[in-house]
């Protein structure tokens, strides 16, 4: 078994000693260094096994990828995770999503692997800084694909961590909503039925993409046929936990939904009391309004006190049927 393990790289320009992130290409070659051998920096004259370039970069060097059309039109537009399998060569693109409420990607690049190679096209540099930040987890590797499972297996470790930290803050939801509804549950919701929206589909892909290798029939490629299915069946798991947080989530919002039409459904009821209370003292006024020469009421003596003692009677009157009938 060979023991593969990142080493920090650096590339003299002249007197000028800089860091290999940002600058220009980046390539690991496998090196014996106490009876192992691990990967270490490239020297141009061996052949590398890892190689982090830039799009550019890919262009000038457009003639050694036989596929070279395809991983172009790959990388033009990096929304999604998959994979193209060939007879020579595996290539595809990655989009790993932030862990918070963001949605722009975490890491985003395209990746082209042969039997002895694997390389990594990204333009922003931040892969070369994750590289450098996990080498120590790059161990006891045997092939370009192993490398490449090992890549995406760290890609997903902590994120049963994040899965948990999100069922817990709808949870804290969820108590909230029986409490009381703040003015922004409804943006909070949908930010995480957003986010669990773009985790399923992401887990969906790498599913996919696992799959689609572990199936693929090139021993020179693929030399751990088991160890990509484990991982296919690892972000299946991971897809069902997502799932099962979206229906957290849509029954909280099917929740905060009926408890809004709840309190419609009771304003409107109050309004319809209200209505029914003053309906009898409406036709009242209207009655007497008309003001008829003949009407006895005109001229009685009490007959303004009266109007008042039969409007106080019949409001107290409905508002008891009111309270029995537990309308109020």
């Amino acid at each position: 078994m060979v023991h593969l393990s990142l080493v920090h790289i650096r590339e003299t320009h002249g007197d000028t000693d800089k860091e290999a992130y940002n600058a220009s290409m980046t390539e690991y070659i496998r090196k014996t260094e106490g009876g192992e051998s691990v990967l270490a920096a490239g020297d141009g004259r061996t052949q590398p096994v890892l190689v982090i370039l830039h799009a550019e970069e890919l262009r000038e060097n457009r003639e050694s990828f036989s596929h070279y059309g395809e991983l172009l039109h790959s990388l033009g537009s990096i929304r999604y995770c998959k994979a193209e399998v060939f007879r020579n060569c595996i290539l595809g693109t990655l989009r790993i999503p932030q862990k918070n409420e963001q949605r722009r990607p975490q890491l985003s690049f395209g990746f082209y692997m042969t039997e002895q190679i694997l390389d990594l096209i990204e333009d922003t540099g931040d892969l070369k800084k994750w590289m450098e930040k996990h080498k120590d987890r790059f161990q006891d590797l045997q092939s370009p694909d192993q490398l490449l499972l090992l890549i995406m297996d760290q890609m997903i470790e902590n994120d049963i961590l994040y899965l948990t930290h999100l069922e817990k803050e709808i949870e804290q939801m969820e108590d909230v909503l029986t409490d009381g509804i703040s003015d922004d549950f409804f943006a909070k919701l949908t930010r995480f039925r957003q986010k669990l929206s773009e985790m399923n589909s992401y887990y969906e892909q790498l599913a996919s993409i696992g799959d689609l290798i572990q199936s693929h029939d090139s021993s020179a490629l693929i030399h751990n046929p088991e160890q990509w299915e484990r991982y296919a069946l690892r972000t299946e798991r991971l897809q069902n936990h997502v799932q099962l947080l979206r229906e957290n989530v849509l029954q909280l919002r099917e929740l905060y939904q009926s408890q809004q039409d709840a309190r419609q459904n009771k304003i409107m009821c109050i309004l319809t009391v209200v209505t029914t209370i003053f309906l009898p003292l409406t036709l009242l006024t209207g009655w007497y309004g008309m003001n008829f020469s003949n009407m006895p009421e005109l001229q009685w003596k009490y007959g303004y006190a009266a109007v008042i003692i039969v409007a106080l009677v019949t409001v107290i009157g409905e508002i008891i049927y009111f309270k029995k009938k537990k309308f109020l």
